[in-house]
């Protein structure tokens, strides 16, 4: 009989956490089935809010009448975590052994606002018995060592199974492409500044922004298109085309948007916060000024070659992060869990 866990997050919003729940519970490891509670929803504070009350109190009355034998809990910061160290107090009145997945790349930042009130609570939470530590990388495993917190798992996210590799030759590396929410530490405006520097000095760089609306976005400029949110298909038809993704944030955990991009043979300029994901897939920017960005996108098209060999190489970046094995070492992850608690007594 299959083992069952359970994901608590933002299983039906849009978002890489959305994408990734929803992921892990369509193929789960060998030997377990997967259900999800959604926490969040898209849309103002009330529907948030309520998405939260229902997630909550579907959360006890499961555990309370079905328990399931792991809970996989998904984090993000501020408020998102405020949420679920809610969950982490339910799940251990019981003692079920509990993943916390931290996916936020600026849980450094967080830890040291609200007058230090998150790193208490993160130490606290992560420190309980049946709790497992997940991270996204080595060097978040290394700071969550700083903070006292020892044994964390690091497990990274995988690019979609089904990306459909594009050749340079049917690419137009003048086309570049961002995609991801409207919020500001994505820096939409550092790439629609950038794109209008361009086009400002003759250069007819042309920019596909999806994922944010208008709404969110105002005021953009000649060249640049503001798609909101689209079907998978729009995206792939976009992403085809693009000759350069764009990722000038001011944080980032391991952007799924990033590794997608790579394994589908489109090259990425990043800030300093995705660094050490694209490999020669791409260029690293380590300004958020606009005119930096301009410069950096400018040598890029307008060097043929170097732009070639970086379509090429931006698969081999992402070698070993393909679903499957991304799959397979969770079911590793979740079957070590169950027996080092057995062992503990819980």
């Amino acid at each position: 009989m299959a083992r069952r866990v359970l994901h608590v997050g933002p299983s039906e919003t849009r978002g890489g956490m959305g994408a990734s729940i929803r992921r892990m519970c369509s193929d789960p490891p060998d030997g377990w089935s997967a259900d999800a509670i959604p926490t969040h929803a898209d849309g103002g504070i009330w529907t948030i809010l309520n998405a939260w009350r229902i997630g909550r109190r579907r959360l006890s009355r499961l555990i309370r009448d079905d328990p399931p034998d792991l809970i996989h809990i998904h984090t993000a910061t501020r408020f998102s975590w405020v949420r679920k160290q809610a969950c982490i107090h339910i799940t251990q009145k019981v003692g079920i052994p509990t993943i916390v997945h931290l996916h936020s790349g600026d849980f450094d930042q967080f830890t040291e606002s609200w007058l230090g009130w998150p790193r208490r609570s993160i130490r606290k939470e992560l420190k309980r018995t049946s709790v497992y530590p997940v991270v996204l990388t080595q060097q978040w495993k290394e700071w969550i060592e700083s903070l006292g917190i020892d044994g964390a798992y690091v497990m990274s996210n995988p690019y979609r199974n089904d990306i459909l590799h594009t050749p340079p030759e049917k690419r137009d590396r003048f086309r570049l492409l961002m995609v991801g929410r409207g919020n500001n530490s994505k820096g939409h405006r550092i790439a629609i500044d950038a794109v209008n520097q361009l086009n400002k000095f003759g250069i007819k760089a042309h920019l596909d922004i999806l994922g944010p609306s208008h709404k969110e976005i105002p005021t953009t400029g000649n060249g640049i298109s503001v798609h909101g949110w689209v079907e998978r298909r729009r995206l792939e038809e976009i992403s085809a085309k693009a000759g350069l993704l764009l990722v000038p944030s001011t944080h980032e955990g391991m952007p799924l948007v990033v590794l997608d991009a790579l394994a589908s043979g489109l090259p990425c300029l990043v800030s300093t916060t995705s660094a050490e994901f694209i490999g020669k897939g791409g260029r690293v920017v380590d300004s958020l000024e606009s005119s930096a960005w301009a410069d950096a996108i400018q040598s890029i098209i307008e060097a043929d070659d170097e732009w070639k060999r970086m379509c090429q190489e931006a698969p081999l970046a992402v070698q070993g992060l393909d679903s499957e094995s991304n799959r397979i070492q969770w079911g590793e992850l979740y079957d070590s869990i169950m027996q080092s608690d057995s062992r503990l007594g819980n």
